[in-house]
């Protein structure tokens, strides 16, 4: 039997010591600001630098995946003898998920004995992260790759997450949401939590104030099984904040917190910086 090799869009958050331990290769996507710079992959910037650059009105650009690099990635993978289940980005979102689709079938016009399966989340950043936990979990767990992907496609119906961010016009200037729907925010400051719908992001409900957004997200949790989920709390430049939240929603709700993780610069140029919620997922049986 061929080995299965799991990989993730960079979108996917995930701690850098999981992606270590359980060799996940990530497809890169790259970002720059207007002095032209390509960030991303072997040139990165680091995080608190680029929300102080976004914060001081800096405006970031996310671009996809490389054609070729991705191309690279698989390919490798093959020749090591390996089939791949790459789990990306909502469609909706990103044209990533395209590019990687498009290799993959290459790539096994190519290769006749090569099987790769491109998931399309309709997810992004964090639920993302905690369906290839659960494939990595699989894995170990000694299914197969067919048994993998039909799981995780499963799961992904079920997982979602819902945030807060600060400043919803980076969401709409890069296209993760509507005009109309960024305009939810603007009036009397009322913040929405937004979340996963059909593959994009939309409003669940408004809050006015960080305190009842996060009694609001609670209170959506709240109605998870606590043996049939995980969660994952995300944040930007909110670590403390982010703390705190994972150890109110293990201590008053009981779900396990798998990990907290900062998003990463391509996801952070449409939140912005001080985002915070709390992404969940069905545990594969």
């Amino acid at each position: 039997m061929r080995e299965v090799r799991i990989m993730a869009d960079v979108n996917a958050d995930t701690t850098p010591d999981f992606v270590e331990a359980e060799h996940i290769a990530i497809m890169p996507q790259y970002y720059h600001f207007n002095d032209g710079v390509i960030y991303g992959d072997g040139n990165v910037l680091p995080i608190e630098t680029f929300f102080e650059r976004l914060s001081s009105g800096e405006r970031s650009y996310s671009m996809g995946c490389n054609p070729d690099r991705v191309h690279g990635i698989m390919e490798q993978a093959v020749l090591d003898g390996c089939d791949i289940i790459v789990y990306m980005a909502s469609s909706d979102c990103s044209g990533s998920y395209n590019t990687v689709r498009v290799e993959a079938e290459s790539i096994m016009e190519q290769y006749k004995d090569a099987r790769i399966h491109v998931v399309d989340s309709r997810l992004e950043c964090a639920p993302i992260g905690l369906l290839v936990r659960q494939a990595v979990a699989l894995k170990k767990a000694g299914h197969s790759f067919d048994e993998i992907v039909a799981a995780t496609e499963e799961l992904k119906e079920n997982a979602n997450v819902f945030f807060l961010v600060d400043h919803l016009d980076y969401l709409v200037r890069g296209g993760r949401l509507s005009p109309i729907s960024g305009a939810v925010g603007t009036v009397l400051n009322i913040k929405p939590i937004l979340y996963f719908e059909n593959g994009k992001i939309v409003p669940f409900t408004k809050v006015r104030g960080r305190v009842a957004g996060k009694k609001a997200i609670l209170e959506q949790l709240k109605k998870l099984d606590p043996e049939k989920y995980v969660i994952s709390v995300v944040h930007t430049v909110a670590e403390t904040e982010a703390k705190e939240f994972a150890r109110q929603i293990e201590s008053e709700l009981g779900l396990k917190v798998v990990s907290i993780d900062e998003v990463n610069p391509i996801i952070g140029t449409h939140a912005g910086h001080n985002a915070l919620g709390a992404a969940y997922c069905p545990i594969a049986r």
